[in-house]
């Protein structure tokens, strides 16, 4: 009679906010009829820097929701979690948390980096997801409309304050979602001119966590009302869209890792239990990651 005894280290828990400056980038890795779809994803991204500082074989990436392969995440970045299973390597310091995302920053493209990089613990998943179904969330898109929009067309945007929207489950995500219409509360919005193309406009939207802001601006067939385009009386639809800003409840914040020792995570609130976090970041961090971001667009 033989035995055999396979032994594994406990898993590691790295927490931060994740950007992503290009589109075309899934969440996670995505195969379709046995062939990649999208440049890369965030996930592989992460785990090419962070597997290799711990020594560890796989991971599992946790995140407060996700944005579509075409939008980017821009601002502060994504509140994540990366299970790092079977490390082989002690919990990373502070330092080596900084070094992690200074080897994003200059790997390959740049297309996704993070910031806040921290050891954290099991226990801010639930924070960070009971936070993530409460956020608010801040969009920029490039929106084209069927007719020429004047100054009084955009001031009847701008002018939404807490719009109820009912939604229908979208079209394009009806194979995986079940069928069922739910209110979402457009909080605010600003809509802008493109000089010289009367027929496009910037729109920025405050919403609340769940909004389907495709489907909010050109309607989704009737099924998303009121919708952008049903506001203008005309047709309406979407080119671009960027993630810009996201408020929650998120252990962690942006603050230092919790060093070895492998410990509680980090918070930025004084009880320990997570604050609430704006991930936007300062005005010179703004203008350099629009510069970043232009560049890779």
């Amino acid at each position: 009679t033989s035995c055999r005894m396979l032994t594994w280290h406990q898993p590691v828990y790295v927490g931060g906010h994740y950007l992503k400056w290009a589109r075309g980038v899934p969440q996670s890795p995505w195969v379709a009829d046995g062939e990649a779809v999208g440049d890369g994803s965030v996930q592989a991204s992460l785990e090419a820097v962070v597997l290799r500082q711990l020594g560890a074989d796989c991971s599992k990436l946790n995140a407060a929701g996700r944005e579509d392969m075409d939008v980017r995440m821009l601002g502060g970045g994504r509140p994540f979690i990366l299970e790092v299973h079977n490390p082989r390597n002690l919990p990373p310091t502070e330092e080596e948390c900084a070094a992690m995302e200074r080897e994003l920053e200059g790997a390959g493209d740049g297309a996704v980096t993070a910031r806040g990089l921290h050891v954290t613990d099991h226990s801010h998943y639930h924070l960070m997801h009971e936070g993530s179904a409460e956020k608010e969330k801040v969009y920029t898109a490039l929106c084209w409309s069927e007719r020429r929009l004047g100054p009084a067309d955009l001031a009847r945007l701008s002018a939404v304050t807490d719009l109820v929207v009912q939604q229908a489950t979208p079209v394009r995500v009806l194979h995986r979602r079940s069928p069922g219409t739910r209110a979402r509360t457009v909080l605010s919005m600003a809509a802008a001119p493109v000089p010289g193309a009367p027929h496009f406009f910037h729109l920025k939207l405050r919403t609340q966590a769940g909004t389907y802001i495709k489907e909010f601006v050109h309607g989704d067939f009737g099924r998303t009302r009121p919708s952008v385009g049903e506001l203008l009386g005309c047709r309406a639809d979407i080119m671009q869209l960027d993630v810009t800003e996201i408020d929650m409840e998120f252990g962690g914040g942006d603050g230092g890792g919790s060093g070895r020792g492998g410990g509680g995570g980090a918070s930025n609130s004084d009880d320990g239990q997570g604050g609430t976090v704006r991930v936007g970041g300062g005005e010179g961090e703004a203008a350099q990651r629009e510069g970043k971001a232009a560049k890779l667009a």
